[in-house]
């Protein structure tokens, strides 16, 4: 869960970084967009500017222009010798280049809607005088040396540049104590914004669609991804409980089967009436001990034991008393024996005891103590009381014996012997 949480926040963390430098990108290409629009503008205004003083300059390098007289052109009153006559009489006005400015600009203000404007802090045209946006321009191109002065309102972009006194000024502006290079006024430029305008306001539009788009793009974003590390975590986390789940399973799955085994084991190996091993476990077992007693030259002794009269018990208690009786004397054989022996129930009334590390004598003994225990008790209830014995052959193991069955054939002849001769006896074969 730790690491799911971290691993959302990196990923907001991210998404949010990326936002940011998309809306920077948008926010400067924005402003880069309105810096070159704002420069064509400067690049406009400059060029008429200079169109106009390129104009003003050969007009006063040529000593100004005459133009014939007519209807809407008049002569400058605040110039001297404004006007000549032909030798046909007709009039000529001179058009100097300041009267020839006003003339430029009230036909360019007309047609394209753009205004030009000689001004000056003293001018000798009191059309001339600066308005206060005017006033503010000269007053900061004389005082910072700026080569220009610019605004940008809602409907125009006004530039400013200075005119500076050139020899050919001097005749108009004799009597202002002017000098060559003196800055003695500035042209004004205006030009529409119509077009600037309506552009800015469509990169400002798109740039605020822009703005939202980013934005809920990021937040999309962050929920499908949010969603899908939740989904992914939660999916293992589902697993991992269903592993163990599943795990549990096999687990109690595998407890079951090792019961299971276990008893069908015991089912295999031993006798269900008697809770012996039976005749299969015992040869299993025996086998191998006997390899072992062989190869280590160990002792190793068999002890054959029956039950006498067994079939007489049987057909005259039923055999239901006789399993009873089987069941007491395979209680009271077991609890004699060793646990590093082997006591089986080999056939219906038989039973055979190995004994590791025995020799015959020793298990002479075994033998008479289970004869006697065995002879000593009875099976007795409300109706009967039973006596019984058994008879017991005895074998050891040889140097020539070559398998476990060689033992057992002596002992069960032994055994033989003790149920011809007077049963209830213990035998140990020596022919």
């Amino acid at each position: 869960m730790k690491n799911k949480n971290l691993l959302i926040y990196f990923t907001v963390t991210m998404i949010f970084c990326f936002t940011l430098f998309i809306i920077k990108y948008i926010s400067d290409t924005k402003n880069d967009y309105q810096k070159i629009s704002e420069k064509i503008l400067f690049q406009q205004a400059s060029t008429l500017f200079n169109n106009i003083v390129n104009t003003r300059k050969w007009s006063s390098d040529h000593g100004a222009v005459y133009i014939k007289a007519h209807d809407g052109i008049k002569p400058n009153p605040y110039l001297q010798d404004n006007h000549e006559y032909t030798k046909n009489g007709e009039l000529l006005i001179k058009m100097n280049p300041a009267w020839m400015t006003r003339q430029i600009s009230e036909m360019s203000n007309k047609k394209e809607n753009y205004f030009f404007k000689i001004t000056s802090l003293n001018p000798l045209n009191p059309i001339n005088a600066p308005d206060d946006f005017e006033k503010l321009a000269l007053k900061s191109l004389k005082n910072s040396n700026e080569e220009f002065y610019t605004s940008i309102g809602k409907y125009k972009y006004d530039f400013v540049a200075p005119l500076k006194v050139e020899v050919s000024c001097l005749e108009c502006h004799n009597t202002n104590n002017y000098k060559v290079g003196d800055i003695i006024g500035g042209i004004r430029v205006s030009i529409p914004t119509e077009h600037y305008t309506e552009n800015i306001e469509i990169i400002n539009s798109k740039t605020n669609l822009l703005y939202l788009v980013t934005f809920f793009t990021s937040i999309i974003f962050i929920i499908i991804i949010t969603f899908t590390i939740h989904s992914i975590y939660t999916r293992e986390l589902n697993i991992m409980k269903l592993n163990k789940t599943l795990e549990s399973k096999v687990n109690q799955r595998t407890k079951e089967l090792r019961r299971a085994n276990k008893k069908l084991l015991e089912i295999s190996t031993i006798d269900y009436l008697t809770n012996l091993s039976n005749r299969r476990h015992f040869f299993d077992i025996g086998i191998k001990a006997f390899h072992l007693a062989k190869r280590e030259k160990n002792d190793l002794s068999i002890i054959c034991i029956d039950i006498d009269f067994f079939k007489q018990i049987n057909d005259n208690y039923g055999h239901h008393i006789g399993d009873e009786i089987l069941k007491l004397i395979a209680n009271k054989m077991s609890k004699c024996v060793r646990k590093s022996d082997i006591l089986a129930r080999t056939g219906g009334e038989e039973f055979t005891i190995l004994l590791n590390n025995t020799n015959e004598n020793s298990a002479f003994i075994l033998a008479e103590k289970l004869r006697n225990i065995v002879e000593t008790s009875s099976y007795k209830n409300d109706e009967i009381d039973v006596k019984i014995t058994i008879s017991l052959g005895i074998s050891q193991l040889k140097d020539d014996d070559e398998d476990l069955d060689s033992i057992i054939l002596r002992a069960d002849r032994a055994l033989y012997i003790a149920k011809k001769d007077s049963r209830n006896k213990t035998v140990i074969y020596h022919f």
